[in-house]
């Protein structure tokens, strides 16, 4: 007999499994292969993978936001492309490894595209997607490039992915104004006592002196 617990736990997975099988039949996803732990879509292209996989986690985080005292639902996701980028053959047993790894990689919550993914994609800066590490795998001749999708603009900022490192920061802007203000106000404070001490004859003549020197 399940604890309410246990219970609780398989209602979330089977809405959850709900959720996936529906958006990924509305991109053109087809079950390649599922067992208890884990679920693999085919896709036409990888650009209609990478929008299923982020329409589930969108949907997901609506859900969980909205049940509070409920488990929450977290996807991991992993997307390959089924061709192999160092030779440019199609491999199929690899790339179903591939995804499990990938997905496993990637935190509760996280979308990861491979390397082949992620240059398979016609226009991948149209993705909220940077490079985030290295995955060293057993049988993988070189360290594989895993690549974060964000569907969250909070999460990451868009002008951070391509940052030119010499470009002003905006949001140093209110500091910088903030300070040259409270310098121009010492100055103008220093020449007003600096007036009425030495009046401005003077100060004029010390002008006069200073330019014609």
């Amino acid at each position: 007999m399940e604890s309410p617990d246990e219970s609780s736990h398989q209602a979330i997975r089977d809405k959850a499994l709900l959720l996936i099988a529906r958006i990924c039949r509305d991109f053109r996803g087809t079950t390649f292969e599922e067992s208890r732990e884990k679920i693999i879509y085919s896709f036409e292209q990888i650009s209609f993978a990478a929008q299923a996989a982020m329409a589930i986690q969108i949907e997901a985080d609506a859900t969980n936001a909205k049940n509070h005292s409920d488990p929450i639902c977290l996807a991991s996701i992993g997307i390959v492309s089924l061709i192999n980028p160092f030779t440019g053959l199609k491999e199929e047993e690899r790339s179903i490894q591939l995804a499990s790894f990938m997905a496993e990689a990637a935190g509760p919550g996280e979308l990861y595209l491979s390397e082949g993914a992620h240059d398979s994609l016609k226009n991948p800066d149209a993705l909220l997607c940077r490079f985030t590490r290295q995955l060293l795998r057993t049988g993988e001749d070189r360290a594989l490039n895993a690549y974060e999708v964000f569907w969250n603009p909070t999460e990451v900022d868009p002008g951070r992915l391509h940052q030119d490192p010499s470009a002003i920061d905006l949001e140093l802007q209110p500091i910088r104004s903030f300070g040259l203000k409270l310098v121009a106000g010492i100055l103008l404070l220093f020449f007003c006592v600096l007036l009425l001490t030495v009046g401005y004859e003077a100060l004029w003549e010390w002008f006069i002196y200073m330019v014609n020197r």
